[in-house]
């Protein structure tokens, strides 16, 4: 059995290309997170070498689109031709995998060289599991789903096979398995090893589970559909996840659904409730509820963590606000930035924490005397099996489609399941039918961290049970969201009807990618939103069935109507709260946003954002932590290379923002100008600025991939500088200390160049708890100055190195930036 445990030596190289089609390899800053390390793939190919190409996920004209994709095709780096093979469930943030040229064949072949299946399911072997087996000899059985207690995407595991993974008992498993030329995901249950004996297998899959599907001859349909398929060999398989109990955020797609009562008695306390605990968390510097706010998980799986980023290992340093770290402007700007995404959610989504679950099936699967009893889809579509003292409750899956999604349950207690599962099991004619139904209710029903729903009532809003993620809106916490809910016709969300699956020509592989990056998506789910906060509801009907074509787009041949959303756009003035999304920090969101009457996330967020803090006015000056690090040796040389050093730094850092910060006001001005031309009569001018608008855009995208650039590779230089410094770190850390402190700087060169020493120091001082920190890996990376004074940053690429120019220095130490090119 392999176990996550050793450091991985699977690496995958991750590269970034630009809207101009130019690759760079990244630096990434764990390791850890790009490894083949326990997954299929690296199993089954064991000196395979594998890439990832993130692409812009924006809006690129025609041109870009088309360089972007041909820069996918092949990749050369080191020696080796990457080829564009798959994605996983990322693509829609445009990130995409490459295997070398001498597997790529192979693993189309896999994916019966079929561009959606490959884009859509290749994440089944790249799917980081936490633990394998590789098995020379075992009997699958594929059959029909509902076929002995299956449903869709949720098979079986023979007892003593599942004992060798050392799992904990009693939960639901998502699993990734390969065998044959074929593959499959989904979730386990247990069976025993009598009902494996009688079946025959030790692993029973249904067919959903098997992607791309499974390819029969017609001749053999019919028998298959009665005994189903056996395969017998080498079987790899991996469990991705255990199923427990868990905690959701909500966010403003749930909460615009809510009725206006809800949303003044329930929703709205529940929100400012928890502002108000974040506001006191960092007015009295108690960094264990910031902590737990910043990672959204409690603090005893925190202090679990053996290494983390340098935000969160300083507060957990200094986790009783001793010193105050948060005050530290770097530190400070950082949870400006990291909690913007959280107070946009809490002003808008409610901050509610919701009950989380693997969704699971009522399958169960047993053996008596010599018989097979077995059963799917027999618990009542309106009730649920979960451990929830609620008595009813809202079901919700995301991305929600619209209200009809908020499934309105009833949670059936022990003693009905119980009789139920007896009756099913007497029609079946056993003549123990209490033991068995006991047996299987512990076992296979009561699961740690699972809701279990009959699968017509899943598939409402879009679940399976492929370990889809659910969370609960109790009754007893939100009484009239959940009647508003329960009291209403549903409307079933349109679906096109025979619907054929995508399937275009292998070499079209790099322009189904770049389709699946999912912009439609989001354009049209704002586009909902902004109906629903105009009061439109029947607009945002019109677009659910639109939504729902762009969900299906890749893997079905179908595709949302452009014209009906461009009409609906036209009619609906934009929500402003959506525009906060994007926002870096929590500084930037507005004190004060319009909002219409009907507009109730608009009302939600108006009330809550005035009780966020300003985490700038709690930011101290540098110059206050100058003796954090004090009685080490330092000699003028150190203190005059270190303010070398930082004058470097702080001399690109600025020429990029300065230059950053042009190219944004250029485009609200552009932005502020096309909302006025779209009120005037003269198509011409509208058109000017529509151009207008494309441009500036365009001209911030690329300024942005730039100062990217530009950031990473200063980064870099600064910390190869102290890499070289081995001896007396820490002195080399109070000289770096003493020269920002005498600025008016945020101390980000410090934290870059000796993160680990200064989170050492910060829990020497506090008595906190220093963490490893995570750091980007500096392997091939060096630099050098030539005669003229020009400092060139040296990154392996292409089976070579590519020099960066950084800057030029002449004796006097002043400083001259060029181009980064």
């Amino acid at each position: 059995m392999q176990k996550n445990t050793t450091p991985s030596t699977k690496q995958v190289v991750v590269f970034d290309i630009d809207s101009q089609g130019n690759v760079t390899q990244q630096l990434t800053d764990n390791a850890a997170e790009t490894t083949l390390e326990n997954t299929l793939l690296d199993v089954l190919y064991p000196g395979i070498k594998a890439a990832i190409a993130n692409v812009p996920t924006g809006f690129l004209d025609g041109f870009e689109e088309s360089t972007v994709a041909n820069a996918m095709v092949s990749i050369h780096s080191n020696n080796v031709e990457y080829r564009l093979i798959g994605a996983s469930g990322s693509a829609k943030d445009g990130k995409f995998y490459l295997v070398d040229a001498a597997h790529a064949q192979t693993i189309a072949e896999r994916f019966q060289f079929w561009p959606e299946a490959a884009i859509v399911y290749f994440g089944i072997l790249v799917s980081p599991c936490r633990v394998m087996i590789d098995e020379p000899d075992l009997t699958v059985l594929v059959v029909e789903d509902h076929q002995l207690g299956t449903n869709d995407c949720r098979a079986w595991i023979r007892r003593s096979l599942f004992d060798k993974l050392q799992l904990p008992e009693h939960c639901l498993y998502q699993f990734r398995i390969a065998f044959e030329d074929t593959q499959a995901k989904g979730s386990f249950k247990v069976m025993g090893d009598d009902a494996a004996d009688l079946v025959g297998a030790d692993i029973i899959l249904p067919t959903s589970s098997i992607k791309p599907e499974l390819k029969l001859p017609k001749s053999l349909k019919s028998l298959f559909q009665k005994e189903g398929k056996k395969f017998r060999g080498r079987v790899v398989l991996g469990i991705r996840e255990v199923s427990k109990p868990l905690t959701y955020g909500s966010s403003y797609q749930l909460i615009e659904n809510a009725p206006d009562d809800s949303i003044q008695l329930e929703v709205l306390p529940e929100a400012l409730t928890q502002v108000r605990r974040f506001a006191d968390a960092l007015e009295q510097g108690d960094y264990t509820q910031l902590l737990e706010i910043l990672c959204l998980e409690d603090m005893e799986a925190i202090q679990e963590r053996t290494e983390m980023r340098i935000v969160e290992a300083a507060l957990l340093a200094d986790e009783k606000g001793n010193i105050g770290i948060a005050r530290f402007p770097y530190i400070n700007n950082q949870l400006n930035k990291i909690l913007a995404r959280w107070a946009f959610r809490t002003a808008t989504g409610g901050g509610l924490r919701l009950p989380g679950f693997a969704l699971g099936d009522d399958g169960y699967l047993m053996a008596h005397n010599g018989r097979i009893y077995s059963g799917s889809d027999w618990i009542p579509k309106d009730q649920a099996i979960a451990p929830l003292e609620s008595v009813r409750g809202l079901c919700v899956r995301y991305p929600i489609r619209s209200i009809d999604d908020l499934l309105p349950v009833e949670h059936m207690g022990s003693a009905e399941l119980y009789v139920r599962l007896c009756e099913q099991l007497e029609k079946q004619g056993c003549g123990d039918a209490g033991a068995i139904a006991e047996q299987a209710a512990t076992e296979q029903l009561w699961l740690e961290g699972v809701y279990v729903l009959h699968s017509e009532t899943a598939r409402k809003n879009g679940g399976d049970f492929d370990f889809d993620g659910i969370c609960v809106v109790e009754e007893s916490r939100f009484p009239r969201f959940v009647s508003y809910c329960s009291g209403r016709r549903s409307q079933a969300v349109h679906e096109e009807k025979n619907k054929i699956k995508a399937k275009t020509s292998w070499w079209n592989l790099p322009v189904v990618a770049m389709k699946a990056r999912g912009n439609q998506i989001g354009r049209i789910t704002d586009l909902k939103t902004s109906c629903l906060a105009a009061g439109e509801s029947s607009l945002a009907r019109e677009l659910v069935p639109e939504l729902q074509k762009a969900l299906d787009a890749l893997k079905w041949n179908v595709q949302p109507d452009r014209e009906k959303i461009d009409r609906i756009g036209k009619q609906v003035k934009h929500a402003a709260w959506l525009d906060c999304k994007w926002v870096t920090a929590i500084s930037q969101l507005p004190k004060h946003i319009p909002a219409a009457l009907t507009d109730r996330i608009g009302t939600i967020y108006n009330h809550v954002r005035k009780e966020l803090p300003d985490l700038t006015e709690n930011k101290a000056l540098i110059s206050e932590f100058k003796m954090l690090v004090s009685g080490e040796t330092v000699t003028r040389a150190m203190y005059e290379e270190c303010r070398f050093t930082n004058s470097v730094y702080a001399a690109v850092v600025g020429r990029s923002s300065e230059r950053q910060d042009r190219l944004i006001s250029e485009c609200d001005r552009v932005s502020s100008e096309l909302d006025e031309a779209k009120l005037d009569a003269n198509r011409m001018l509208r058109n000017q600025k529509y151009a207008a608008m494309k441009q500036a855009v365009t001209a911030r995208r690329l300024g942005d991939e730039r100062r990217r650039k530009e950031m990473k590779a200063i980064n870099t230089w600064v910390r190869l500088w102290a890499a070289g410094k081995q001896e007396n770190r820490m002195g080399w850390v109070q000289a770096m200390l003493t020269v920002v402190c005498e600025g008016q700087g945020s101390g980000a060169i410090l934290l870059n160049a000796f993160p680990q020493e200064f989170v050492e120091r910060l829990a020497e001082v506090t008595g906190g708890k220093a963490r490893r920190v995570v750091v980007p890996e500096l392997e091939g990376f060096s630099s050098r100055v030539d005669p003229e004074g020009r400092c060139f940053l040296i990154e392996p690429i292409d089976g070579g190195t590519k020099e960066t120019f950084l800057f030029r220095s002449n004796k006097s130490g002043e400083i001259f930036l060029g181009t980064m090119e």
